[in-house]
């Protein structure tokens, strides 16, 4: 039986395999090497219990029958068929006795060795996880960090199995469809390049692995994996979505590939598996994203902006402005019949709007909508734009219709699921509904974070740290006077910048950030520090003035100004003739301005 719940502490993550499939959760438990039990509960009851042993699922029992350990071992042949009816005899007469196990037993007779039922219980616990993937996607899960609830069925807990063993079988038996179509489309025209060493581990064969190994040679698109050797469509995208998911590849902007692809059929001979590997089970796949994000909290803003429907998106973020990268779809050839050709411009046109839409106006479906409504458009959408039912003559625009069905099936996850769509509702009501307007919004939170950590690298002194942060914060978000502002003075500190000339650049840097925002703090205050530095008293006395007066808590601004006075000038006519603090409002309004403001 499953251990008494009694002492089993409170979950340390939960959530659905809808939004984080099993084989997510796999690869997450063993880049972590956690400990600890993993429970499944779908919606009819069935049920999964998984335990792992540093990051390896070590035992696993299924609420109906799975996979029985004699059955298995017939199987791989290591037991006839006379051999496991009889051992199956005998294991009911000596249970009707007291506990035994079937491997007990068959060692106990000299039937098998310890080395084969150790090979058939990994193998029974691979073929419990593939039947475990394929619950259905609303299924719930909870992991209890440090808790083994099989402690007291079943043999003891040995070693398990290498996860990576089973990624692709679990992936092509039960591909999870939206995650992967969400994930290629994000990738448009960049290039995949094979850099990992965990390729003979995945248990690839055949074509499958000299596509991999000219992926080594030459980067390719997800378009060009297709065509690169004899593998289907569907095969090709479930191959190039495991090697993101177990990060296989590097993964490289289109106009960085440093050679042409060759052409169709040119594949490269295998890799050799290393002498004496076995791989322990066949394979399966997975979702590029970081599994089970879903598991740490994460800050008011950036729970704004994430991608509900997808919990890894958890993803990295470019320095490129909102859809760039997006690559350019050629208009129609010729010869392509009326009813093709209209087709393709049909693609062309939602793949260049897709981004700027909610995802209500995706699914064509009212803000009311129920969640029968949701599911019914989506899978009415899928007939039509699941890029696998394209033809091949519309090979071409297959990218563009990915996007667009990853688009929609973002919609679909997140306007089926109540809690997500709530937080996406209020999103939609600050005007920031699109995909495009997300992007946007989390580029400035990106932004904002990197701008704090130039401050704290700053305050520690070390500039070259903060300098980079502060350039990273200006790549995301031009928008902000502070970011140059501060970067102009890291500038004007380095040891090689003290003279006139590279002081002046930083002043005209000051300059810009000032007209940016006229009430920007750091440019009057760091332009203050600058003027002071080639001797100009009076002006950089007006900038302190205006710092202190933007600002009367900066203690440093308002120390100059004192200072100055006490010197001899004249404050109260310096004051009457300089001009008064700008009443200009800060520009940066809106939703970006209520999410920042100080």
């Amino acid at each position: 039986m499953v251990d008494s719940a009694a002492n089993r502490p409170a979950p340390a993550a939960t959530g659905t395999l809808a939004k984080t499939p099993l084989a997510n959760l796999l690869l997450y438990m063993h880049d972590k090497k956690l400990s600890g039990t993993l429970e499944l509960l779908a919606a009819d009851k069935r049920s999964v219990t998984v335990v792992f042993v540093a990051g390896q699922p070590a035992k696993v029992r299924t609420g109906e029958p799975v996979a029985y350990l004699g059955r298995v071992l017939h199987e791989l042949g290591f037991l006839t068929e006379e051999q496991l009816t009889q051992s199956l005899a005998d294991l009911a007469k000596q249970k009707a006795v007291g506990p035994r196990l079937h491997g007990q037993l068959l060692v106990g007779k000299g039937l098998l060795d310890e080395e084969k039922i150790t090979r058939g219980l990994h193998e029974q616990v691979a073929r419990k996880l593939r039947h475990a993937a394929g619950l259905p996607p609303d299924t719930g899960y909870a992991y209890f960090d440090g808790y083994q609830a099989l402690a007291s069925w079943g043999g003891p807990v040995g070693t398990g199995i290498d996860p990576y063993g089973i990624l692709w079988s679990m992936l092509r038996e039960h591909p999870p469809g939206d995650q992967v179509e969400v994930a290629l489309q994000k990738l448009g025209s960049s290039t995949l390049r094979v850099r990992g060493q965990d390729l003979p581990r995945l248990g690839l064969s055949g074509e499958e692995l000299k596509v991999v190994e000219l992926m080594r040679e030459h980067p390719l698109s997800v378009a060009e994996v297709m065509r690169a050797g004899q593998l289907n469509d569907r095969t090709a995208r479930l191959l190039a979505y495991m090697l993101l998911a177990t990060k296989q590849v590097d993964v490289l902007p289109a106009e960085r590939r440093t050679s042409n692809p060759p052409p169709p059929g040119k594949l490269a001979r295998p890799p050799t598996p290393p002498v004496g590997f076995r791989p322990s089970v066949p394979a399966a796949a997975m979702k590029p994203a970081t599994p089970m994000a879903t598991m740490r909290p994460s800050t008011p803003q950036a729970a704004a902006v994430a991608r509900s429907s997808n919990p890894t998106q958890a993803a990295e973020r470019t320095s490129s402005p909102p859809g760039a990268g997006r690559a350019s779809i050629a208009p129609v050839p010729p010869g392509l019949s009326p009813e093709l050709s209209e087709r393709w411009r049909e693609i062309a046109e939602r793949a260049a709007t897709i981004d700027r839409a909610d995802y209500f106006s995706m699914l064509d479906i009212a803000r009311d909508a129920t969640t029968q409504d949701v599911e019914a458009a989506y899978f009415a959408l899928a007939k039509v734009w699941h890029p696998d039912r394209l033809p091949n003559e519309l090979g071409p625009v297959r990218d563009a219709c990915s996007r667009v069905f990853g688009r929609m099936s973002e919609a679909r996850t997140t306007l089926a699921d109540p809690k997500q769509r709530e937080r996406y509702m209020k999103l939609l009501a600050d005007g920031s509904g699109s995909p495009e307007a997300q992007e946007t919004v989390a580029r400035v939170v990106d932004a904002s974070t990197a701008f704090q950590k130039a401050e704290v690298c700053f305050k520690r002194n070390d500039l070259v740290q903060a300098e980079e942060f502060c350039r990273k914060a200006m790549e995301l978000d031009d928008s902000q006077a502070d970011y140059p502002a501060l970067l102009a003075w890291l500038l004007a500190l380095k040891p090689d910048s003290q003279g006139g000339d590279a002081t002046m650049t930083s002043i005209r840097m000051l300059d810009k950030a000032i007209k940016m925002n006229e009430r920007c703090e750091k440019g009057y205050f760091y332009r203050g520090m600058l003027y002071k530095r080639l001797g100009k008293g009076d002006l950089a006395t007006r900038d302190f003035k205006q710092a202190s007066e933007l600002n009367p808590r900066n203690i440093d601004a308002v120390r100059e100004v004192r200072l100055h006075t006490m010197r001899g000038g004249s404050s109260e006519r310096e004051r009457d003739s300089s001009p008064p603090p700008p009443k200009t409002a800060d520009k940066s309004g809106g939703l970006f301005g209520r999410l920042f403001k100080k």
